[in-house]
């Protein structure tokens, strides 16, 4: 869950954890399948990076969103992680 509402906590959902050597991709899809966000080859661990929760310029509505994101590890192992995440406003 992440909640983009100015309060300065949680604004941000981002991939983060320790190991992670890159973010080779990250893709975040609306209920009807549509991609509201997507960036590739980026740093972990850095909110700079990651889904503020607008899409087409406009605040997303508060709502149940799928991720995909493959990260590469320090190993060089490649894990794609799936999921939700709750956007709450």
């Amino acid at each position: 869950t992440f909640s983009p509402n100015g309060d300065g906590q949680n604004e941000v959902f981002y991939p983060r954890g320790t190991g992670l050597f890159t973010i080779r991709s990250m893709m975040v899809f609306d209920r009807l399948g549509e991609i509201v966000y997507e960036r590739k080859n980026f740093a972990p661990n850095d909110p700079a990076f990651g889904w503020n929760g607008m899409f087409k310029g406009r605040k997303a509505s508060p709502d149940v969103y799928v991720y995909m994101i493959e990260i590469q590890c320090d190993n060089n192992t490649i894990i794609p992680v799936k999921g939700n995440v709750t956007l709450l406003r």
